[in-house]
């Protein structure tokens, strides 16, 4: 059995830095690199420097002390980069200052430990400052003589105004800042550094408890090389593995028993919840918290020969603009990859030029599995990886995935909740709550044909109007992209239209179109004959990816902060009932909701608002059949009551039920519409 010791502790964690630190590192130095060359440059931006320490604070209180001086010394040599000397060493100083206030919390000490800390580092800090300019001679005898050369200049205009006594009160202040400079430095140094500890001691304390259920550890961490073992993941047993997650009291994995196997593919299905992710993260390496997971050798996550693990979201693993510099990021220089070969093997051929950005989900998706195959993996883990894709791109995808062990030898594991791309799989492991079981869940059920064409014709009252819209990105540039061409869509009062399309069709831009958000390049929407742009809020947008819209803590929070002032709690029970929610769920936190849930939330924050159309951007994606047919029952409710909604997916089950017609997307062109 191959398996690294667990770590609990982080303060225990030794050795170099992990891949989660360097990310934070790049990630917390760039926030403090932003606001401190902006208050370099712009006079005007200076309170922000009070800001300027809080990312290096945050980052000490999650992380060790290693992490924080590599973030001081990253943040320190950019900014010296960017800004010069100068904004460096003030960056510095605000840098160390965050790294005081995160130690601080991350031991345990609050505002009066702060407080009492800070008598004492504010008068050292400011010491190192007076102590440099002592050294740097010429610096300071410069900056002094611009100094008094102001307040003398300033002093003879107060006299030219008979102002004498101002005057001379002006000079003499000069005269003594220049003999005592080192006092002038120190004591206001001294105020100053204080304030901002205090300060950016009060700012994390707001943003920590914000992020209180948001883990900066890696669950991936111990998949990735243990000594000089060499990758060989399979074949793979596992004996009675479970899992809990650190701070929780809930097992979200219980007595796994299972096989893996060289040249297989196999389906692993589930509900939403039932611990599909978890168990892919221990097939990757992760080590379970009871049981054994036996292999030859190290999973080698990442390593060729080893495990590669594609995710249900494409643009989260993206590095590289390029599509061939993201297939080989981060593979030694000296690994031959054939960079056309498995493009063309992916359906990706003579994109290799082609920006990430540019590119469809599917295609995202296909790229995320082709940088897979660039490590020669052994096994490879597809994480709900059709999630996002279109119904042809995800038989598309799902048939590589399955022509992998035949061509290559390569075990595939799938994780997914549909029915039908289980069925490729050679064999396939159902999981319910976190346990392996062998009936067939109920929830799996036949996936439904997409509805009709229905008619469109019109015969009520015209509310929302698209007239001639066109879209293009980067408009005048090398890289321009046309997303939509000349669409128009009329949306009467009551209905519910269903906007269909491939990936990359332009679907997610005409909904932020039709919501005001995006200004198209031409043409113009309208809601009741004003123009849309002018009634922001009028069409409420629910986004493809529910929690990135979810800014609160709690969902009674959520609700009433997108509804408005007029929205107190009796109103946050009403939405609650109406997506059927319970009411107690006003005080649970977002960061605890399973996928269908934030959905429903998003929906409520919606209704709360009380938007003349919603807009729904890919309603039913990531869900189980289970959850789409909750959120799916709250839709047709709403529609039932008179509700205007506009759906757009390329997720067709059941959509019947909510929308009374349907128009497609093919290539930023609009069939079926007027």
């Amino acid at each position: 059995m191959i398996s690294p010791p667990a770590v609990d502790d982080r303060r225990a964690v030794t050795g170099p830095l992990k891949p989660i630190e360097i990310a934070s590192i790049a990630i917390f130095s760039g926030l403090t690199v932003v606001p401190a060359v902006i208050v370099a440059v712009v006079p005007m931006a200076a309170a922000l420097g009070f800001v300027t320490p809080v990312p290096i604070a945050l980052l000490a209180a999650r992380t060790r002390p290693r992490a924080v001086i590599a973030a001081i010394v990253t943040t320190v040599a950019v900014t010296f980069a960017v800004a010069g000397l100068g904004t460096a060493f003030g960056v510095a100083m605000t840098a160390v200052i965050g790294g005081i206030v995160g130690e601080v919390r991350r031991r345990g000490g609050g505002t009066a430990v702060l407080a009492a800390l800070s008598v004492i580092v504010a008068p050292a800090i400011a010491g190192i400052t007076v102590l440099l300019m002592w050294v740097l001679k010429p610096l300071r005898t410069l900056g002094l003589e611009v100094f008094d050369n102001i307040l003398t200049g300033l002093a003879k205009v107060l006299r030219g105004v008979r102002l004498t006594g101002a005057g001379d009160a002006v000079e003499r202040f000069s005269g003594n800042v220049v003999d005592n400079w080192w006092l002038w430095l120190w004591v206001p140094g001294t105020i100053g550094t204080f304030l901002t500890l205090v300060v950016a001691g009060w700012f994390l304390g707001k943003i920590l408890d914000r992020l209180a259920d948001v883990k900066l550890d890696d669950t991936l961490e111990a998949a990735h090389v243990i000594g000089d073992v060499d990758p060989d993941p399979l074949p793979l047993r596992a004996v009675g593995v479970g899992y809990r997650y650190p701070g929780t009291t809930r097992d979200v994995l219980t007595g796994i028993d299972l096989e893996l196997h060289r040249g297989e593919f196999v389906a692993i299905v589930g509900a939403n919840g039932s611990g599909k992710s978890t168990l892919s993260k221990i097939l990757a390496g992760v080590e379970p918290a009871i049981g054994i997971i036996d292999r030859p050798g190290a999973p080698g996550l990442g390593r060729r020969g080893g495990t590669a693990l594609v995710l249900q979201r494409p643009e989260a693993q993206m590095l590289g603009s390029r599509v061939a510099d993201d297939l080989v990021w981060g593979l030694p220089d000296d690994q031959a990859v054939d960079v056309d070969g498995l493009l063309a093997e992916v359906g990706l051929a003579g994109l290799g030029d082609r920006d990430t950005s540019d590119l469809s989900g599917g295609q995202q998706q296909r790229l995320a599995v082709a940088a897979a195959l660039a490590r020669g993996p052994r096994l490879v883990i597809a994480d709900e990886v059709t999630s996002m894709v279109d119904p042809q791109g995800r038989e598309e995808l799902i048939g590589i995935l399955a022509d992998l062990p035949r061509r290559h030898g390569i075990t595939v594991v799938l994780i997914t909740h549909r029915d039908s791309e289980a069925r490729a799989a050679d064999r396939i492991i159902h999981l319910t709550d976190g346990r392996i079981v062998d009936h067939h869940p109920e929830w799996m059920r036949p996936e439904k044909s997409a509805p009709a064409l229905n008619s469109n014709h019109h015969d009520g009252d015209p509310l929302l109007v698209v007239d001639g819209v066109r879209h293009t990105y980067l408009q005048g540039s090398p890289w321009e992209v046309t997303a939509l061409h000349e669409v128009s869509l009329r949306v009467d009062r009551g209905d519910g239209v269903l906007i269909v399309g491939g990936n990359g069709s332009g679907k997610s831009t005409l909904a932020w179109i039709l919501a005001g958000l995006t200004k198209p390049t031409g043409g113009e929407v309208r809601i009741g004959g004003d123009p849309v742009a002018e009634n922001i809020g009028s069409v409420g947008l629910g986004f493809q990816h529910a929690r990135l819209q979810l800014q609160k803590v709690t969902v009674g929070d959520e609700i009433m902060a997108v509804g408005g002032e007029s929205v107190g709690t009796s109103e946050v029970g009403r939405v609650l009932d109406l997506v059927a929610l319970p009411r107690e769920f006003a005080a649970k936190r977002v960061d605890s909701l399973s996928g269908g849930q934030m959905r429903r939330v998003v929906l409520a924050s919606l209704i709360a608002s009380d938007p003349e159309v919603l807009v729904l951007d890919e309603p039913l994606a990531g869900l189980d059949p289970q959850a789409r047919e909750e959120v799916l029952g709250v839709l047709a409710r709403l529609r039932d009551d008179g509700a205007t909604i506009v759906i757009i997916s390329h997720d067709l089950e059941s959509l019947d039920r909510v929308c009374n017609r349907r128009v497609e997307l093919v290539a930023g062109v609009l069939e079926g519409g007027a």
